[in-house]
């Protein structure tokens, strides 16, 4: 009996103190864990794609030119790996200008542009878009120049550019009647949508000549969508409002998954300008 007692008594020590270390270690596998997920935020730029690389015509970078996924007709983010081919590494502050260029056959245009701060992003990365007006073809094709200044030296790297076109249109265009300029809307958001309520964001620009394609926030817009299929719209919309740089965010709510159709109603000082442009978004 007592040989038994004693067996039983060291069995309950072994268990103590295995929930002891229990204790210790759970929380540490939890914390581990929590500083995983930290380390790899989701819609960071781990994500980007390399486009294409090249030196600048003096030789003085090294630029990677790098976007989320291939550049469509539309508004495309892009980022730029500017690296001194001196030194190797990421070039901290530049003055950074694009210039895409459509080369047609019988003429050439540039496009709406969001030309980069002077300082990298989080990653060393310089942050800009452009909003390509069509896509390329094998007789015409889109090219970009990027002008760099640091320190007062200037530089430019050029890229061929391969830009094609989504299955449902990102872009739209018309001519005002109020001034006879030709517009352009782009659909950022929403880019994955959801059953319920979703961002909306739209960029307004208008070609001033054939290089310059200001932004416009002196536009108002209404938005209807519907599913013409079921002819139903949806509650709880809000239309998009300027927030500079040619940006306009309001809400889209979208009541179940298939194909909407979101309207557009533009306007300017109370004066129509189009009623009759819309996006298409099918999602399941």
């Amino acid at each position: 009996m007592i040989k038994i007692y004693r067996q039983l008594k060291n069995s309950c020590k072994n268990i103590q103190m295995k929930s002891q270390y229990l204790i210790i270690i759970l929380p540490l596998l939890a914390l581990l864990a929590s500083c995983s997920d930290d380390d790899n935020p989701a819609g960071d730029n781990n994500e980007l794609i390399t486009l294409a690389t090249n030196y600048s015509k003096a030789g003085n970078y090294q630029v990677g030119l790098m976007s989320a996924a291939t550049l469509e007709t539309g508004y495309n983010k892009i980022y730029l790996d500017v690296k001194s081919t001196a030194t190797g590494e990421q070039v901290p502050e530049a003055s950074i200008n694009l210039l895409p260029m459509m080369n047609m056959t019988s003429m050439s245009h540039s496009a709406p542009v969001e030309d980069p701060a002077n300082t990298p992003d989080d990653d060393g990365y310089y942050e800009g878009a452009v909003v390509f007006t069509m896509p390329g073809n094998e007789d015409e094709s889109w090219t970009m120049a990027v002008a760099i200044n640091q320190n007062g030296v200037p530089d430019t790297v050029n890229f061929d550019l391969s830009v094609t076109s989504p299955d449902e249109a990102r872009i739209v265009s018309f001519v005002s009647p109020l001034d006879g300029k030709s517009y352009f809307i782009s659909l950022v958001e929403p880019s994955a949508p959801v059953v319920g309520l979703n961002d909306i964001e739209l960029t307004v620009h208008y070609k001033e000549s054939m290089i310059n394609f200001p932004a416009d926030d002196d536009v108002a817009i209404t938005i209807y969508p519907e599913m013409p299929s079921m002819g139903h719209s949806s509650p709880n919309n809000v239309d998009p409002v300027s927030t500079g740089n040619g940006h306009y965010k309001g809400t889209v709510n979208f009541t179940m998954t298939g194909w909407w159709r979101i309207n557009l109603t533009l306007s300017k000082n109370d004066e129509l300008m189009s009623d009759e442009l819309y996006f298409d978004v099918t999602f399941q």
